[in-house]
């Protein structure tokens, strides 16, 4: 009961910290483009998205674009800043899941919390490319290889949002097995905006903050009654 209630613990602070974290880099980012389409639902999805020149001037705009230094700025200040919250959010999905498996006994839940390092590492080599191509948005460097960290660190979130809706479904209270299908549901919006992510690619945050809000009551929750 005890290794209980710490991983608990543990699992609640790094959630209050990517809450944190995210409530301070939110306003870094830039909210207007150049002209990307209105399913991104922000610039920096669309950056994440991005798969040539033309797509990083509707980011950030043209060679002669005024407001083209300000965005590039801005992304840069945002994507510093989103080292420790890849940081704080890869430990808070592995150490959710670390606790689930010490509460269950389930060997598995060990196994998937290993995707939230990977989303978190994912994370980590995206921005490092996103990083060189504002510096020099006409050459692209590394554009061709930017998909692959994004949609490793994506379906990786994915797949322990929905492993995070089963724990939370399998408590047995009707309250949890609803708020444990929608995390679960929450999650797999990513299939849409995989698929179409200009159409879609909104709906990427939106799942993603549905479901870390729904596992971190269900952290609170479990660590509270772990403490009684």
């Amino acid at each position: 009961m005890e290794n209980v209630k710490r991983h608990w613990l543990q699992c609640v602070v790094t959630g209050l910290a990517v809450l944190l974290i995210s409530l301070y880099l939110m306003p870094k980012f830039p909210t207007d483009s150049a002209g990307i389409e209105p399913g991104y639902g922000s610039p920096v999805i669309a950056f994440e998205m991005a798969r040539s020149v033309a797509d990083l001037h509707a980011v950030f705009g043209t060679p002669d674009d005024p407001e083209r230094d300000r965005r590039i700025a801005m992304m840069d200040d945002g994507n510093i800043w989103d080292f420790p919250f890849m940081i704080a959010y890869g430990l808070f999905i592995a150490l959710f899941l670390r606790a689930a498996g010490t509460a269950s006994g389930n060997s598995i839940w060990y196994l998937l919390a290993m995707l939230g390092i990977i989303a978190g590492a994912a994370d980590a080599i995206e921005n490092n490319i996103l990083l060189g191509l504002t510096a020099d948005i006409e050459g692209a460097p590394d554009i061709g290889l930017l998909a692959y960290p994004v949609w490793t660190k994506f379906l990786s979130i994915m797949i322990t949002g929905v492993a995070a809706g089963v724990v939370i479904a399998t408590q047995g209270r009707h309250f949890w097995r609803i708020l444990g299908v929608v995390a679960a549901a929450s999650a797999l919006l990513t299939l849409p905006a995989f698929y179409d992510p200009s159409t879609y690619g909104a709906l990427l945050t939106l799942g993603v903050t549905i479901c870390w809000v729904i596992m971190l009551i269900f952290a609170i929750t479990r660590w509270r009654q772990a403490s009684a």
